[in-house]
């Protein structure tokens, strides 16, 4: 180990592998990203169903009164127990 860290060579050889890895990590994470966002953006275009009908649910709660914001958190939670209950 001692070699690398006194050779320049070495430890441009050692730099420019570690900086190749995480190239390679970023690519792959980016092209996840990427096909996740585009699985999403489907379905938010999508014409009607579940995702159109909890975005109007989110945009009327987060414009909501923080008493009704609560009381509706409440319900959610209570729907959300229901249904695992099941």
């Amino acid at each position: 180990m001692r070699e690398v860290y006194r050779n320049p060579a070495l430890r441009r050889l050692e730099l420019a592998w570690v900086g190749s890895i995480i190239g390679s990590w970023a690519y792959a994470i980016a092209l996840d990203l990427l096909q996740k966002a585009r699985a999403a953006r489907a379905v938010l275009e999508s014409e009607g169903g579940e995702a159109e009908a909890v975005a109007r649910f989110v945009s009327l709660l987060a414009d909501a009164e923080p008493e009704r914001k609560e009381a509706a958190l409440r319900l959610l939670r209570a729907l959300e127990q229901l249904l695992q209950e099941r």
